[in-house]
């Protein structure tokens, strides 16, 4: 477990370091961030991973490796090093993928931020242990299981998306679980007998949302 704890710490160095140095330096920050426009019509695909290790503040950072190092853990548990990264790839991939779904026809759109990589690992725990503590850093006497956590990050990524007029990649959040769930049962098909009840809890409302979202930015 500790070899594989090591690469959830080199993941987080790298995103830290990546995020720290866009933000001193414009041009590197725009040449990595996910750019519809350079996407589309540049064929500048490689933005669809690299604006995974760039993040719009502090506190963006913080709280997408706060997430990623509290479920990470559950997901090595059961998989190997390589596992957890090609579902960590798999999930960026696919929030690139529902951005440029649900934003195809705004070409001024940008994002950043590690949301589809670390949302496939968060959705990806929750399914392997879904009922796993968890706690609030100002409540920590009050404790709450992993699915409940799962439905509250879904409802306020549907929000960002319809709402908030930042450059977070928000659209990324509902890709990444997507994959993470998927993924994760592909991996592990014993999970669909062990947690067909929580399986089903989170792709119902995942698939709510990606439509009312898809409808509201057509």
């Amino acid at each position: 477990m500790m070899n594989s704890i090591i690469i959830l710490y080199i993941l987080i160095g790298i995103t830290v370091l990546i995020s720290w140095q866009g933000w001193g330096n414009y041009q590197l920050f725009n040449r990595l961030k996910f750019d519809m426009n350079a996407i589309l019509n540049g064929k500048q695909y490689d933005r669809m991973f690299t604006s995974a290790f760039l993040h719009a503040d502090t506190m963006h950072l913080f709280f997408n490796m706060f997430a990623l190092y509290v479920f990470a853990p559950v997901v090595l548990s059961i998989f190997s090093d390589v596992v957890f990264i090609l579902i960590y790839i798999t999930a960026v991939f696919f929030g690139s993928l529902f951005t440029i779904l649900f934003h195809k026809n705004q070409g001024w759109y940008t994002a950043v931020g590690a949301s589809g990589g670390v949302s496939g690992i968060v959705f990806s725990a929750i399914i392997i242990n879904p009922e796993m503590p968890l706690r609030l850093i100002f409540l920590p006497f009050f404790n709450f299981p992993g699915w409940v956590f799962g439905l509250v990050y879904l409802g306020y990524s549907m929000f960002g998306m319809k709402h908030l007029k930042d450059n977070t990649g928000h659209a990324a959040h509902l890709g990444g679980s997507v994959a993470g769930v998927l993924f994760t049962i592909f991996l592990f098909p014993q999970l669909i007998n062990q947690q067909a009840i929580y399986i089903i809890g989170m792709l119902i409302p995942i698939a709510i949302m990606g439509i009312l979202t898809y409808k509201k930015n057509q």
